[in-house]
């Protein structure tokens, strides 16, 4: 329910007024319509199930108005008693003849309105009448909101960026509670792992206030979950079925969907929601990479090597809600809410290399060159990847007068199982002449026919392995609001406190085998057919693979034969485990008030963060493990961080809000980054030492927002908004070489040590723009239309080590894009999108010229959805998701040097719900 605003001391007040404000067309409840009593200043926002309540009112006459974008106001005169509480429903139209707010059309005003009445700066996405978002997974939902982008895995959206900075500098949220991270290298929330369909609503905050999360230099991303009190009728039930075709490999993914809630009880008092969403998409990718990085060799900058791969993937997410709720008095909500999502990742992964740079080099040319003992491999692998996310939370809030007290624990756990990941590979049984070609953007590596004769190649190495990274989290949060009035003011005073604790455990076992007695050649274990790529990456000849089938059969039968290599199974089995427990203490105060137009909201926020680690010495004297099992090495990190902001909204015309944000926030480095492991590799006088650092500091950013916001009629917005960020001790990998000096009491001719460090500073400035409007004034059939377009500008720099001059800001790409023009009438609704992000830095390299620098190269992709509803009850429609077949691409410090290409194709699917 809307909170009360409570009697200001000696003034005189009796009843409330109560009430439900929804869509005339459909009866849909219309969550965050303004509901306003204009002669008392007064006012609230209806909550997710279009209910509001205005409190403590004076007796007599009231005229009680409401807002909502893309629908004509209402009023009504209400008379309040001196006791009790008077009714005020309110039925919403659009005033617009012949025009109903339905579908596409009702989610987008529904969103807009969602941002017109927070207290903060904004954007989400709801569900349409059909129950469902527009994507398969919640990252590519994301990608449609103003200013985010979305990087992608095998084509699919995986982790959500927001203004271009890092997901993992964001914090993720399941119906406002944290959720874990099921990855131990970062703290990215992957949420290609979260089906669609099992959501209601997302939302992005881009200023967050003190009773958020302070782990959100980017923002704070969250997923709401569906509610039976979000229906009108108490009861809903809906279900989607789907299959597709995936062009590169001729496959046909299917999935659905089915959701059921009803609300139960004397007096409707309880809610349940039951969902769950399944998908299964086999799907293929071809791979073109080598250059990361180009280094010189004789007079000229060449790729490193030349590596092609095919892959064949299956991917399946499983998503499950179970909601229950009770409502036993107006005021008084509490909730068990529990979210599980599965994702099945099978990667099957061929690969052929030219390690070409050996020998002499012949015959250079600015585009080629012959060296004369070049190498060759072949192998394949195979890998089940098992992501879940599960979060189970218990609460609920009491309005008891001027007080609101809400309370909630929250249970959460996340792993990464991979049962099997495992490895097989041969090598070129002689060094052959092997010339490069750098004359076109998709370089060549020629060796010759002897690289596709199976019988050429005998073994060389097979890891069999499993690993599981697994992550309990315990939230404990309470949370205090005061009411208040001050004579035609009001505001409140929340405080409260939150408890956050995490551990995590990465365990792998992998066994390394790089000899064999007896022979064994891959003619035995080949495939029978050859692969050739396509696209735009076509012309590469692959040739005949390992059949990863055939090498897993034949190593299973003769494993006693196969010998194992002590030292990089050490490192592979000891080098990435590591249990973290991680301690977050906050509170906070913060303070809201209403003065005329304008609503402050200030306040500070602490939070302490201590953390104990745990990780392995390995350590090897060329080759031999000095200990097996290594010795254990620990740390421990702890930090506070007072976090005070400021934020204002003014509403200078009831359709104008201007807006402006104070905040700090922090940003704490991934546990791979802090836990400390080292991997010590040294012969004689040389070596090479990979280590984390416990001691590296959480980022901290002082942000600046500013927004100017123009609510267009009938349903659109016309919007600016610009940002600064200055961020301290951003993250960097320091690679130190020391040269003739002394390290832990042993001198070194030459020693290599790569470890991450706190760099000193970076700064990220940005513009926002935004423009969405629905053009149902125009005269048929261009009343049918509208269009959405979103940009957002960067401007990065950081300091790094080794450089004088600053680098871009780690994955910041500096124009983002989102467009989409549609067109709904009848029933029917189509849609065309364009999402594009700039490219952006990846890896810094160790050239100081930044001519090693990893870059992901620009991305822009194209979809397109059609839906037709008949009545109300079943929709039917076709989507079909990159268009252009766009790749992903990394360059290696220039746009001319291409790194990697990642050729995916595009792919359709067709489907029907029905809802009723």
């Amino acid at each position: 329910m809307a909170a009360p605003l409570a009697a200001a001391s000696g003034t005189a007040f009796a009843g409330d007024v109560a009430g439900r404000v929804v869509d005339s067309t459909s009866g849909r409840p219309l969550p965050n319509a303004t509901v306003s009593i204009p002669s008392l200043g007064r006012s609230v926002v209806s909550d997710r199930s279009g209910d509001y309540r205005i409190s403590d009112l004076p007796a007599g006459a009231h005229d009680v108005s409401v807002s909502y974008v893309g629908f004509a106001p209402s009023t009504q005169s209400v008379t309040v008693a001196e006791t009790g509480t008077a009714s005020a429903d309110f039925s919403l139209a659009t005033g617009i003849a012949e025009i109903t707010v339905t579908g596409y059309r009702l989610a987008q005003a529904t969103a807009l309105q969602d941002k017109k009445s927070s207290i903060v700066i904004k954007d989400s996405i709801t569900a349409d009448d059909a129950g469902k978002l527009p994507d398969r997974n919640a990252a590519e939902t994301l990608a449609r909101v103003p200013g985010l982008s979305v990087t992608t895995d095998q084509g699919e959206g995986r982790y959500v960026t927001v203004r271009g900075i890092d997901a993992a500098l964001s914090n993720v949220t399941v119906d406002g509670q944290v959720i874990g991270s099921p990855e131990g290298d970062t703290r990215r929330v992957a949420l290609d792992t979260v089906p669609a369909d099992v959501l209601s609503k997302l939302e992005v905050i881009k200023a967050v206030t003190p009773d958020l999360d302070g782990n959100s230099i980017g923002g704070t991303v969250n997923l709401i979950t569906p509610s039976a009190f979000d229906d009108p009728d108490g009861k809903f039930f809906s279900a989607t079925v789907d299959a597709g075709y995936y062009d590169l490999n001729g496959d046909s993914p299917f999935g659905g969907s089915v959701g059921w809630g009803t609300t139960f009880g004397a007096e409707k008092q309880w809610g349940i929601v039951l969902s769950g969403s399944y998908s299964d998409r086999t799907f293929a990718s071809q791979n073109v990479q080598g250059g990361d990085p180009w280094t010189e060799e004789g007079d000229f900058l060449v790729p490193d090597e030349f590596n092609i791969r095919d892959y064949e993937i299956q991917r399946v997410r499983k998503g499950f809600v179970a909601n229950l709720e009770f409502e036993p008095s107006d005021g008084a909500r509490f909730y068990w809410r529990n979210l599980y999502n599965r994702y099945e990742d099978t990667e099957l992964q061929s690969e052929y290399t030219a390690d070409y740079r050996n020998g002499d080099l012949e015959d250079q040319t600015p585009t080629s060159g012959t060296f004369t003992e070049g190498e060759a491999q072949r192998a394949n692998s195979e890998r089940l990847e098992i992501q879940s996310i599960l979060t189970s939370s218990l609460g609920g809030t009491v309005d008891v007068g001027q007080w609101t007290f809400g309370a909630s624990v929250t249970y959460g756990e996340t792993e990464q199982d991979t049962p099997y990941d495992n490895y097989h590979e041969f090598e070129l049984d002689s060094e052959v002449p092997m010339t490069y070609d750098t004359s076109k953007k998709f370089f060549n590596v020629d060796a010759g026919d002897v690289v596709y004769d199976p019988a050429n190649f005998e073994f060389n190495e097979t890891d069999q392995g499993h690993q599981n990274i697994k992550e309990d989290l315990l939230v404990f949060q309470a949370d205090i609001t005061r009411h208040f009035d001050l004579g035609d003011n009001s505001g409140s005073i929340k405080f409260g406190a939150k408890s956050v604790s995490r551990e995590q455990k990465s365990d792998q076992d992998m066994i390394v085998y790089d000899g064999f007695d007896g022979d064994y050649l891959m003619s035995g274990v080949a495939l029978s057919g050859d692969v050739t790529f396509d696209g735009d990456a076509g012309g590469y000849h692959f040739g005949r693979g390992v059949d990863y089938r055939a090498a897993q059969d034949f190593f299973e039968a003769n494993q006693a034969l196969f010998e194992a290599d002590d030292g990089d199974t050490l490192i592979e089995s000891f080098g990435v485990d590591y249990r973290v427990k991680e301690e977050v203490t906050a509170g906070y105060v913060m303070g809201t008030l209403n003065v005329g137009r304008a609503t402050w909201i200030g306040g500070v926020r602490y939070e302490r963060t201590a953390n104990d680690y745990q990780a392995f010495d390995v350590t090897l004297d060329d080759g031999d493990p000095i200990s097996d099992p290594p010795p254990e090495r620990r740390g421990s990190s702890d930090f506070d961080h007072w976090l005070p902001g400021l934020q204002v909204n003014f509403n200078l015309r009831d359709d104008v809000i201007l807006r402006a944000a104070w905040t700090n926030t922090i940003g704490r480095p991934s546990y791979e980054q802090t836990v400390p492991f080292r991997i010590f590799e040294f012969e004689d006088a040389e070596g090479e030492v990979e280590a984390g650092n416990p001691s590296l500091k959480p980022l901290e950013s002082m942000n600046l927002d500013a927004s100017l916001e123009w609510y267009l009629q009938p349903s659109g917005i016309l919007s600016v908004g610009v940002f600064y960020k200055d961020i301290d001790n951003p993250i960097f990998n320091q690679l130190t070489v020391l040269e003739g000096e002394v390290f832990e009491g042993r001198f070194w001719d030459e020693l290599e040590i790569s470890q991450p460090q706190n760099a000193k500073s970076g700064e990220i400035t940005g513009i926002e723009l935004n423009y969405q409007q629905q053009f149902s004034m125009l005269p048929a059939p261009f009343d049918g239309f509208g269009a959405q377009i979103g940009y957002t500008w960067t401007d990065s720099e950081a300091d790094t080590f080794g450089r004088d001059a600053k680098v871009p800001f780690f994955l910041q790409s500096d124009d983002i894009v989102s467009a989409s023009l549609f067109w709904a009438k009848a029933g029917f609704e189509a849609r065309l999108g364009y999402a594009y992000r700039s490219d952006y830095l990846d890896t810094v390299g160790e050239a100081e010229d930044g001519s090693e620098d990893l870059y992901v190269d620009a991305h822009g992709q194209l979809d397109f959805k059609a839906s037709y509803m008949f009545g109300k009850g079943t929709t039917v429609y076709l989507q079909m998701q990159n268009i252009t077949g766009e790749p992903l691409r990394f360059y290696s410090g220039d746009r001319s040097r291409m790194a990697e290409n990642e050729f995916y194709s595009w792919n359709a699917t067709a489907g029907v719900t029905v809802k009723f």
